[in-house]
């Protein structure tokens, strides 16, 4: 008796939502292609440098008086350290009342980046005391003359946390043209502190 489901596959194209069956400990699973892919070649991430942010101001860099939007300890926000000898982890750090806008350098897509799935922008993040919960506003812009394609994240807390957006597949163009402009905006925050102190992308690779 002809399988035809497994004769099916000689003349059509399996997608990542087909499904493969693999030998558990002598146990059947079933896992999706897409699964079997993320498993077998893994996920790619692209670090974003919080020192290598700018302040924008007006929509537009900040002035040469201003070093540029170049964040320093005595800008706003700023670039400190946790401590200045027993901690010493970077974090960019937004005072009360302060929401200005930061942006990253353009990050390209990498030659691996699959467009064709969903990407996420990372970013570990809290408050310097309970009390605000405002969420960071993540801006995402896809090369020249795009629409934006970011969102907020969830509302931060005084725990450090890691906090995501999704970059959906419909709205990256992939390698080679495709570049990622990415600012930062935090919400409404009256007291505490807003405090940055990591972010990356992360991106499925294609599997050849």
């Amino acid at each position: 008796m002809v399988d035809t489901k497994l004769s099916a596959l000689g003349t059509g194209t399996p997608t990542d939502a087909d499904h493969v069956y693999i030998n558990d400990g002598g146990t059947s699973a079933k896992i999706t292609l897409a699964t079997l892919r993320t498993f077998l070649v893994g996920k790619g991430k692209i670090a974003l440098d919080i020192t290598s942010l700018r302040e924008i101001v007006s929509d537009e860099t900040d002035t040469d008086a201003n070093h540029g939007g170049i964040l320093t300890l005595d800008s706003t926000p700023r670039l400190k350290r946790v401590t200045t000898s027993t901690d010493k982890a970077f974090k960019v750090e937004w005072i009360g009342g302060n929401v200005d806008e930061v942006q990253f350098p353009p990050v390209f897509m990498p030659p691996d980046f699959d467009s064709s799935i969903d990407a996420t922008v990372h970013l570990l993040a809290k408050m310097s005391a309970a009390g605000d919960v405002p969420t960071i506003d993540v801006q995402v812009f896809d090369g020249i003359g795009d629409t934006e394609m970011g969102g907020p994240t969830a509302a931060l807390s005084s725990t450090l946390a890691e906090l995501s957006v999704t970059l959906t597949a419909a709205t990256l163009s992939g390698h080679p043209l495709g570049f990622l402009n990415i600012s930062l905006i935090p919400g409404t925050h009256a007291t505490q502190l807003v405090e940055l102190y990591a972010a990356w992308i992360e991106y499925t690779r294609k599997a050849s």
